[in-house]
């Protein structure tokens, strides 16, 4: 893959990344002394977006199809390997 493309990949992803991470800090209002803050409703909130946070970062692979490899074949490389190719290539030049 192009490096121009994989910058462009990286680009989105770390932009949809700070979003959900923008909006997980809500956390940081409740306080584990303050009973009155604990809400439920931003907990369940936290693990949906946590969720699509590890989805963003890692390869998502086929749950049935397998590489020559016997290897679950990756449907969408994730930010972490895309990262890692981006400076692989930057290594060649």
């Amino acid at each position: 893959m192009p490096k121009k493309s994989l910058q462009k990949q990286i680009e989105k992803k770390l932009d949809k990344l700070q979003e959900i991470v923008d909006e997980i800090i809500e956390v940081q209002n409740i306080y584990s002394s303050d009973p009155n803050t604990w809400d439920s409703d931003t907990l369940y909130n936290s693990v949906e977006k946590l969720k699509e946070a590890l989805k963003i970062l890692e390869d998502q692979e086929s749950k049935n199809q397998k590489d020559e490899f016997g290897q679950p074949l990756i449907l969408e490389e994730g930010l972490c390997s895309l990262v890692d190719e981006y400076f692989s290539k930057a290594e060649d030049f």
